[in-house]
């Protein structure tokens, strides 16, 4: 149940339905759905090791009698989204190119530059580079967001302290799957990269036009396309690994509006 459950959530992402667009572009739709062979990577979890976790978790109302303290849902929900916006930021800045010529740089040299500029952001090595730096300060940012989040949830309801536990066990168990996923991602922006430079080549075989390598990266061309698929892939990807905080972010806002209704109705029946 817990796999299935896993490639249900999968199949719903956004970076999953992005991937099978993509595969689909490209012919792949015979493939194994893109969901189910990630899915594969965190349904092989030990079930008796997270059964005893969840007997010891559901066991901690029973063993205090502390109600716990209000938490503020809106610090929590300020927190998480001023990491997300900083990611953001970061994965939506303009790509600098490698020569930064003068104001005074010759046109003849000029032109040069750009075309080498371009002819470098046509090899996916310098998009792999990028990509896994950009994946390095989203996992960094967002591993220590989910901890900041628990310790802020941590002194709240029972409930609240149970949900705390099982996201640190579940963080604990499928971690170092979920990091080996991560790192398979790029993978699909090769192809993507590929889709993109043949697209290229057909349509400027098509027109018998000059293939002027400055336009690849202009608006319209094809490594600026790819650039464009890039972040989208990286904001999916972004938006995915938030996923488990912003369940406890929804948490931390139910667990307060429902404090605050049964304050108001405390209130009512002393008024009466």
């Amino acid at each position: 149940m817990e796999g299935l459950d896993l490639q249900h959530r999968l199949g719903s992402s956004r970076l999953v339905r992005l991937l099978q667009e993509w595969a689909q572009v490209d012919g792949e739709s015979a493939r194994q759905d893109v969901a189910e062979r990630l899915s594969h990577w965190l349904s092989a979890f030990d079930a008796v090791k997270l059964d005893g976790a969840l007997q010891t978790i559901e066991s901690y109302p029973s063993q205090t009698k502390l109600r716990g303290q209000a938490v503020d849902a809106s610090a929590v929900a300020q927190l998480v989204n001023q990491v997300k916006a900083e990611l953001t930021v970061l994965i939506t800045a303009k790509v600098t190119p490698p020569h930064t010529p003068l104001p005074s740089t010759p046109r003849t040299l000029l032109h040069t530059l750009e075309e080498d500029d371009a002819r470098a952001e046509s090899k996916y090595a310098p998009h792999y580079q990028r990509y896994q730096s950009l994946q390095k300060q989203m996992e960094n940012a967002v591993g220590a967001l989910r901890v900041q989040v628990r310790q802020m949830l941590s002194k709240g309801s029972p409930a609240l302290r149970q949900l705390v536990a099982l996201d640190a066990v579940m963080e604990q168990m499928l971690g170092a799957r979920e990091q080996k996923l991560w790192t398979s991602v790029p993978v699909y922006l090769e192809r993507r990269l590929e889709h993109w430079r043949q697209h290229h080549q057909q349509t400027v075989a098509t027109q018998a036009g000059e293939d002027d390598p400055i336009r690849w990266r202009q608006a319209g061309g094809w490594i600026a396309a790819f650039q464009r698929d890039m972040r989208d892939m990286m904001l999916a990807e972004l938006h995915q690994r938030l996923q488990p905080i912003l369940g406890l972010m929804e948490a931390a806002q139910n667990a307060g509006n429902e404090l605050n209704k049964n304050s108001e109705h405390s209130e009512s029946s002393e008024s009466q």
